[in-house]
């Protein structure tokens, strides 16, 4: 009898069905027996007395070795712990293991999850592959001459939007264009190393050693803090599915902002948003994507934003120039926007109206234009910028008032890159371990 691992032949082997884990026992000896996985977690012993020949202990004994009791037919099992071979678990009538009766399967052994204060990279389980997926995700980046770099960050930060991180994005909402080539890049990435890491776990990984490559010099290296995040349960392998989650709006104020990123990821502190939002510094727009930036190139945030470095330059090109509001004319699915530009010749870096609300507080200055076209804000930046809109003077548009809640730590940050920096990787993390990791 081979209890829930299957059939054996009457001379008291394993069949070929079944799971016979490993087996440490030699026929005439009181070897170990025999551990076999059961479907329900935890392992069956499996001992036979039955014949004299191929016993694996004595049957007067009444032992089976090392694995517990033996019932008069030959079933056996061992403890309820693991790795306790001293205390066997029987069913209460002594029955077999035929007879209906099933001892309490042995949790199997498990490897630790969860929040690390130094991060999981050194931590001997898991490290190999946490390096391969660093090490396979930079080669892909560098492959790519670097614009993978701020797709895959923009893909886990879409992917943390809602209720956690959950290695899935869904493509019926536009906010999501632009984001297959990093979802397909990484795919087998995460068929080689799903074993141990889930995909939303991989997906994090990638956002880490991208962000960390973004970082100017050699070896600078954002810790990875948590593991254990779960996939969703209706996407694809790859990662396509999940929940339709709203993403962060292009034309939020001030208050919309904090008020997202708070419910989103428990980011309570502006200056978490402040410092996080910096990474539009590594960052560039495809207009056939997002709508924003200029047609036939990828323009930044910053002057030469295709180096992808992350710097303090996002606060200082916000600060010290000059912005004007202009539209953007797209063709259908991709809506017609509003953006902020410095250089209307030369279309070099662009601001969101999401951006400069760090900044400004357009609060009960948004609204949409005469065509319907959301995102107009009704306030200068500078009193050097112009307002060209149809049916509306210069004179007529006040000075934005500035975002107290907020504005401190843009000046902060564009006085202090390393301090920047030193902020950057706590916040990031935060995202990255939303819906796993308490702050609180």
């Amino acid at each position: 009898k081979s209890g829930k691992s299957g059939s054996s032949s009457s001379s008291s082997g394993w069949s070929s069905s079944g799971k016979s884990g490993k087996s440490g026992s030699s026929f005439g000896k009181s070897g170990k027996g025999s551990k076999a996985k059961s479907s329900k977690g935890g392992y069956w012993v499996w001992t036979d007395s039955s014949s004299s020949s191929s016993s694996w202990s004595s049957s007067s004994s009444g032992k089976s070795g090392k694995s517990g009791s033996s019932s008069s037919s030959g079933g056996g099992w061992y403890g309820a712990k693991d790795d306790d071979w001293s205390k066997p678990s029987k069913p209460e009538d002594n029955d077999d293991w035929a007879g209906g009766h099933e001892p309490q399967p042995v949790s199997a052994p498990t490897h630790p999850t969860g929040w690390k204060d130094d991060g999981w990279d050194a931590d001997e389980y898991y490290k190999a592959d946490i390096e391969g997926v660093r090490q396979e995700c930079n080669a892909l980046i560098e492959a790519s001459e670097r614009e993978l770099l701020p797709k895959i960050v923009r893909m886990v930060f879409h992917d943390c939007v809602g209720d956690s991180c959950d290695g899935c994005i869904n493509m019926d909402n536009l906010d999501n264009r632009g984001l297959v080539e990093p979802i397909e890049g990484i795919f087998p990435l995460v068929q080689k190393y799903s074993s141990k890491l889930s995909r939303a776990d991989i997906w994090a990984i990638c956002a880490i050693e991208a962000a960390s490559m973004a970082v100017p010099g050699d070896g600078h290296h954002f810790p990875l803090h948590y593991i254990g995040r779960k996939n969703c349960a209706d996407g694809d392998e790859k990662g396509y599915g999940g929940t339709d989650h709203a993403m962060c709006g292009n034309d939020m104020t001030n208050h919309e902002m904090l008020q997202f990123f708070a419910t989103n990821f428990g980011m309570h502190s502006p200056r978490e948003v402040v410092a996080v939002m910096g990474f539009h510094s590594a960052s560039t727009v495809n207009r056939d994507n997002s709508g924003f930036g200029n047609i036939g190139r990828e323009d930044g945030w910053v002057e030469n934003a295709n180096e992808y470095v992350l710097s303090n330059k996002y606060y200082q090109t916000m600060k010290n120039s000059v912005w004007e509001l202009q539209r953007v004319d797209n063709v259908y699915p991709v809506p017609s926007r509003h953006q902020w530009y410095i250089d209307p010749i030369d279309n070099g870096p662009i601001m969101l109206n999401s951006d400069m609300s760090l900044l400004y507080d357009f609060e009960g200055y948004i609204q949409a234009d005469k065509d319907g076209v959301e995102g107009l804000v009704m306030c200068l930046g500078h009193p050097d910028a112009e307002f060209e809109f149809e049916g509306v003077e210069d004179k007529d548009i006040p000075l934005c008032p500035m975002a107290e809640s907020t504005k401190e730590f843009v000046d902060m940050y564009a006085e202090d890159n390393d301090l920047f920096i030193k902020d950057f990787g706590p916040a990031m993390n935060k995202i990255l371990n939303w819906g796993y990791h308490s702050y609180d």
